[in-house]
């Protein structure tokens, strides 16, 4: 009931971790029930270690989280030598995150993806908000193209594209990275936020502003999702705010293939199994199937494309 491919990628469940939230750590798995994750998107991985922002990096709202961790990690070598043997018994398949601050970087990091038999997919973060650059490549439509055409040319694997909210319009950037060769595209990274102590009268976060997300950033991401998801013919992969089962089905009638799960995780570990479970159970009350919700949304007067 719940089998989704994102392209050639067949999954058991349109349901995703987010990148970031579950490490790369696959014993957070032994939280979730076989069958009700479809795959196992990992935390950035980056050429050399990187040590992240100064502390406080979390922040928590009424609508969700600000963070600023700042892409923390020990780095490729690290990767490929304790993290990747422990992924070959994982039960889905598992993609693994690529940052970097140049060309060069992603590149590399796409082609050691591209060689280990561990990696079923590689998903190109060009749009962290945390890191300084983090987002020249989804804010520059000639950036992105040139840097998605260069990793595609280095791997025959899936290559998802990580776009950020954080522009005019996602449009052209959606449009661009389909033209260069990217597969799927994740609609989206986090939005730029900020949260102050009128005490102090500074910034809550060391690192004065952070990514935003959560809830309360739902209802701008069904937007994008929307958007791209008419712009584009590649699977849109929908990542904002997403906590329950009808969460998950608003962005499947928005267009969406596939749907990420983050933030809701930190509270509720199982939240996947429990949206899961949801689903069929929605799915089946309604007699419908995913394929017949996918991008059924009626709008209210006619669009032109």
């Amino acid at each position: 009931m719940l089998r989704t491919a994102i392209g050639s990628l067949e999954l058991d469940s349109p349901i995703l971790t987010a990148s970031g939230t579950f490490g790369h750590d696959p014993s957070a798995l032994a939280f979730l029930q076989p069958g009700d994750l479809g795959a196992l998107v990992l935390k950035t991985v980056t050429r050399e270690p990187r040590f992240g922002n100064p502390p406080q990096r979390l922040a928590e709202f009424p609508g969700g989280l600000l963070n600023a961790i700042g892409l923390e990690n020990k780095g490729l070598e690290y990767w490929r030598e304790t993290v990747a043997p422990q992924l070959a018994a994982v039960p889905v398949p598992v993609v693994a995150n690529a940052g970097g601050h140049s060309t060069a970087d992603y590149v590399a990091m796409t082609a050691a993806f591209d060689a280990m038999a561990e990696v079923a997919a590689i998903e190109l973060n060009l749009s962290c908000p945390n890191v300084e650059g983090g987002t020249q490549f989804s804010t520059d439509v000639a950036a992105l193209e040139l840097v998605v055409q260069l990793c595609r040319a280095v791997t025959n694997k899936p290559l998802w594209v990580k776009l950020s909210p954080n522009v005019a319009s996602i449009v052209p950037f959606a449009q661009a990275a389909e033209a260069s060769g990217a597969d799927a595209l994740t609609v989206a990274n986090t939005l730029i936020g900020m949260l102050v102590n009128w005490r102090t009268r500074r910034p809550v976060l060391a690192n004065g502003t952070g990514g935003m997300s959560g809830p309360a950033v739902r209802p701008l991401v069904l937007r994008l999702v929307w958007e791209t998801a008419r712009a584009v013919t590649i699977p849109v992969i929908a990542s904002g705010g997403a906590s329950n089962a009808e969460d998950v089905l608003d962005y499947v009638v928005a267009g969406a293939t596939a749907v990420q799960v983050g933030t809701a995780v930190f509270r509720r570990p199982g939240v996947i199994s429990e949206i899961a479970t949801d689903l069929r159970r929605l799915l089946q009350e309604e007699n419908t199937s995913l394929q017949e919700l996918r991008a059924s949304l009626v709008w209210p007067f006619p669009l032109s494309c």
